[in-house]
């Protein structure tokens, strides 16, 4: 008879949600092991002896409303212990331009053939950079005009977003949510009415999690974390995505967060 098999421990499992901020980094063909953030949450997790599971379910481009979309499927039915949410930075890029066509643009699933390449080389990317520039002009004066009804509108969506996650997902999972950076490197440059629209909607972020005073909801301090890099580090080096030493710190908090908000003595390890 084949003596019995030790049970292996349960994984935590983790899911991540958002825009680029999630899914994309400065470092295009960087060095191996240069991850996005959320392996450096499976990695944390790992080094503090938690057998978990994290999937990254972030789209480059996705506005917070569209956080619904694959809700039921991503969060109900895969039943995670922790949720990190990314969301509410895309709105704060572009004053002017719609989210349907810089999608459209700047496509990651796009295919080549001679009319798509003839259409995108020769129609679409000049429209673009025309477009792109007669924003930049236009951007400074702009700045948060009007933005705070936007941003009003976007934390709606996202409170309804936590607080369904923390009562109708099973086990009312615990959530996180990036506060966001200001452009750096040349971004800046490109959008200069960013940096306000990204401290209108910071304002927005904290004064909604404090609105939702739940203990399993947490702002992730990014601010606070970039001052943990060397002295002159970007923490954004593209202008709007995080730096290798930047996506660890971040990772490596979260994971820190969730160790101590699950411990291992409820069963999940």
């Amino acid at each position: 008879m084949n003596a019995q098999k030790a049970p292996l421990p349960h994984p935590l499992r983790v899911l991540v949600k958002g825009s680029s901020l999630v899914v994309m980094t400065p470092d295009w063909n960087g060095a191996p092991g240069e991850y996005t953030f959320p392996r450096w949450i499976q990695n944390g997790l790992l080094d503090r002896g938690r057998p978990c599971e994290v999937v990254n379910r972030g789209v480059a481009g996705e506005p917070t409303r569209d956080a619904f979309d694959a809700w039921e499927s991503e969060v109900m039915a895969g039943c995670p212990d922790a949720v990190v949410y990314g969301y509410a930075y895309y709105e704060c890029i572009h004053a002017l331009l719609p989210h349907w066509l810089e999608r459209h643009v700047n496509t990651y699933n796009g295919r080549t053939g001679p009319l798509r390449t003839r259409y995108r080389g020769y129609l679409l990317r000049p429209l673009w950079k025309l477009l792109a520039q007669t924003q930049r002009i236009l951007d400074g004066r702009i700045a948060d005009r009007g933005f705070g009804r936007r941003a009003h509108r976007i934390t709606s969506d996202y409170e309804l977003l936590i607080t369904r996650t923390r009562t109708l997902a099973p086990g009312s999972p615990q959530v996180f949510v990036l506060a966001l950076f200001g452009p750096g490197g040349n971004a800046g440059s490109w959008f200069p009415g960013m940096q306000a629209r990204i401290d209108t909607m910071n304002r927005a972020l904290e004064a909604m999690v404090a609105r939702i005073d739940d203990p399993g909801v947490r702002l992730v301090p990014v601010q606070l974390l970039a001052e943990q890099l060397e002295d002159g580090a970007d923490p954004v080096p593209d202008g709007l995505h995080y730096s290798p030493p930047m996506r660890r710190l971040i990772g490596d908090w979260i994971a820190a967060e969730i160790d101590a908000a699950l411990p291992a003595a409820d069963g999940f390890a």
